[in-house]
């Protein structure tokens, strides 16, 4: 070598050394100018589910037919309000918050296991008897494995804007390398700043998803200010997505029980031809697709939506 490389060397090396020390220390000032106690909101109803506590919301009045709504991952139930305002003009209509997301307690496991553990406890605790399930997304393994494991409880259920199966977390290798404090600072970036946050909504709601207001933002971002979601986040983040194997989900076409899909024409989760794959898979209708929505189409068509699961329930 050189001496002139030697010397380029030599520079390059500190000034490595120096952005490496610059960003850690300025990382590291950001989580301690971060932190604070965030405590939850007053006037939120939770019952006891386990050992635990489970947030949950409820609309209209107690009738014959109960729907209860399962949300997505990084969801809650929030994300239902456009869709149980409709549905609850006629039915009965819960949702609760799954464990480690919304304002539920962050308590682990967490696991697709304990998420059918988790719906089982919260129907008995809310005294819901053979409830229409629904369930978003991750909802849908979570229904999936609720059905195995309880499968005379259901009167009837939906995968809306999902499969049902479990499959790795995109990206999930990166929280196992990325160290403290830039974890931690990367991750109160991204859900304090008012930019990411409602690109990454808009895009996966779909095309014709409207803008989110300061108030709905606010109210999608405020779980994840809570000082117990980052370590639950990461945890979740690092696992695969809760659902069922291919050969268990392919066990509900089996059962008697009424079933639909539902999935927005617009899901760039999925791959075009998933949702009559699914329907196939677990013996249900051919699927309803919901022009103009992507992923969150509950969000994006509300109406739509509810259109289609209230003429299921009609027919169930």
């Amino acid at each position: 070598m050189t001496k002139r490389e030697w010397r380029f060397l030599k520079v390059f090396t500190n000034v490595s050394v120096l952005i490496f020390i610059m960003l850690t220390v300025a990382s590291q000032l950001y989580v301690l100018a971060t932190d604070g106690v965030v405590k939850t909101p007053q006037g939120l109803t939770f019952v006891q589910t386990g050992s635990f506590k489970t947030h949950y919301e409820a609309w209209g009045k107690q009738s014959s037919t109960q729907i209860v709504l399962i949300h997505g991952a990084f969801e809650s139930t929030y994300y239902f309000e456009p869709l149980a305002h409709i549905l609850s003009q006629k039915y009965h209509v819960e949702a609760y918050d799954i464990k480690g997301f919304g304002y539920t307690e962050r308590v682990a496991p967490y696991s697709v296991a304990a998420d059918s553990q988790q719906l089982f406890d919260f129907l008995n605790a809310r005294k819901i008897k053979h409830p229409i399930l629904v369930g978003h997304s991750l909802g849908a393994g979570v229904v999936a494995q609720f059905l195995l494991d309880y499968p005379r409880t259901a009167a009837g259920y939906v995968f809306l804007d999902g499969d049902g199966l479990s499959t790795p977390r995109a990206g999930s290798n990166l929280f196992a390398h990325l160290p403290d404090p830039y974890i931690t600072a990367a991750y109160r970036f991204v859900t304090s700043t008012d930019v990411i946050v409602p690109s990454v909504f808009k895009f996966t709601c779909g095309p014709t998803c409207p803008a989110l207001t300061h108030e709905q933002l606010a109210n999608i971002k405020a779980p994840f200010l809570l000082p117990d979601s980052e370590k639950a986040l990461f945890q979740l983040a690092g696992s695969p997505i809760a659902g069922v194997s291919l050969p268990d989900l392919l066990k509900l076409k089996k059962s008697t029980i009424p079933r639909t899909v539902i999935f927005g024409a617009d899901d760039q989760e999925f791959a075009p031809e998933t949702p009559q794959q699914i329907a196939d898979y677990i013996g249900a209708p051919a699927p309803t697709l919901i022009p103009g929505a992507g992923h969150i189409s509950m969000w994006a068509q509300p109406q739509l939506v509810g259109q289609a699961l209230l003429r299921f329930i009609k027919g169930a």
